[in-house]
């Protein structure tokens, strides 16, 4: 791993997370505060992906917090964050791993956009075109078994993970390699020429990427659209076909299929994630581990919420402020932060591109749950080193571990920003 010192107390690593134990002593990590990726394939991101499903993700996590146990010191504890719907992998691999999941802390949102798919529209836009593309997946499946290839090999030679199942597939979610890939895979497979039924049929299916089916353009818009530009309000108004954005439209099903359907959806308002709470085993009693290691125990204290001239023992909830508006007045009782702003996200770095930065303040209570006084903080999964700053902040020593190079300059960025602002506030 290449290594950046920022100062005696921080250090970046650039690398794979799987090999910290490589560059950390054993027993020499008081806290783990680590956001790994949660397996969905968010944006396309590779570094997201469900590495071929449930079993071999847990595995790969599992051998990541297998080598960070052994770095933690007796009784230490992670948070680990995790998505609800996937929590579950994380709670499993972090047994894996050998850890004690202890509790699950849950933070709770009020910005989150609902992503689900509208079953009605999705009727209508259907093209049918499905017996077409597994003709092309069938050819290109054919291809490969003649070329003695796994589509393992071929979504190596692309750079992808599990792209090569839906080009080869018989069955669920087929799909046709766009345009650029074409002669590339030809040359893989040894095609010098494709058959003429193959090459129009692929064609005419890339050609109709990202547009709707027949019956998508048959669909009656209505109503006001007050977010619309106001020629398109009054063609909307006027039954004409306007080009509204998807938030704009208000339109009726064109088939019957569609309107037994309309109002069906996908998915709920993401409103929650999860930080799962771990300990490395104690060595003998908690009192025994805390007088050794100084580790095995919550900062109860530092931690606790004041309400009203009271101090209220911390809770497994937190809220963020949106959150906290729609909820009575006994919420005061928690904690809860903003989520991270746009000047937070970006300080240091004139744009922070990561996509899932934490609210520094929901870190900094994180890290002082679990670290002693003085301790060192260990992120496996930096990205723009969000619990870097926290734990600078919180008086705490940090090591992050990053390895994709983009992330890894907004962390280094953000902590020297966060550097500076600390001197700041000491030099007169």
């Amino acid at each position: 791993m290449k290594t950046e010192l920022l100062t005696e107390r921080i250090a970046l690593f650039q690398g794979d997370a799987a090999h910290v134990a490589q560059v950390l002593a054993p027993d020499s990590i008081d806290a783990i505060v680590t956001d790994p990726p949660a397996g969905i394939g968010l944006m396309d991101k590779e570094w997201d992906s469900d590495r071929g499903g449930r079993d071999p993700w847990v595995s790969w996590l599992a051998s990541v917090m297998q080598e960070a146990f052994r770095v933690l010191k007796p009784g230490g504890h992670a948070l680990v964050w995790a998505l609800p719907r996937t929590s579950h992998w994380t709670a499993t691999a972090l047994e894996d791993a050998g850890f004690e999941v202890r509790d699950i802390l849950m933070h709770l949102f009020g910005t989150g956009l609902p992503k689900s798919l509208d079953v009605a529209q999705a009727i209508d836009k259907q093209k049918d075109n499905r017996a077409e593309v597994l003709v092309v997946t069938r050819w290109i499946a054919e291809m490969r078994d003649k070329a003695g290839l796994t589509n393992a090999q071929i979504d190596a030679a692309f750079g992808m993970n599990g792209m090569a199942g839906h080009w080869t597939s018989q069955a669920a979610q087929p799909y046709v390699p766009h345009e650029q890939y074409w002669p590339a895979l030809l040359k893989l497979l040894g095609v010098a020429e494709v058959p003429e039924p193959i090459r129009s049929t692929a064609e005419r299916i890339i050609e109709q990427k990202g547009k709707p089916g027949p019956n998508w353009f048959q669909r009656a818009v209505t109503g006001q659209h007050d977010n619309a530009a106001g020629g398109q309000r009054w063609r909307a108004r006027n039954g004409l076909n306007a080009n509204l954005a998807p938030k704009e439209r208000r339109d009726e099903p064109a088939t019957e299929a569609a309107r037994q359907w309309l109002g069906w959806g996908t998915a709920l308002k993401p409103a929650a994630e999860h930080w799962i709470l771990a300990r490395k085993p104690l060595t003998g009693t908690v009192a025994a581990n805390v007088l050794n290691h100084g580790t095995g125990a919550l900062n109860i204290e530092a931690c606790r919420v004041s309400d009203d001239g009271k101090k209220r023992w911390p809770a497994h909830v937190t809220f963020d402020e949106e959150a906290v508006t729609h909820l009575p007045d006994e919420v005061s009782r928690f904690f809860y932060v903003a989520k991270s702003s746009r000047t937070e996200r970006h300080a240091g770095t004139g744009r922070n591109t990561h996509p899932t930065v934490k609210s520094i303040a929901l870190m900094r209570w994180l890290c002082r749950l679990v670290t002693p006084p003085g301790g060192i903080v260990l992120d496996l999964f930096a990205g723009s080193g969000t619990t870097g700053v926290a734990a600078l902040a919180e008086g705490f020593e940090f090591i992050g571990i990053e390895r994709e190079p983009e992330y890894l300059a907004l962390a280094k960025a953000r902590l020297e920003h966060a550097l500076k602002q600390k001197r700041d506030e000491v030099t007169p």
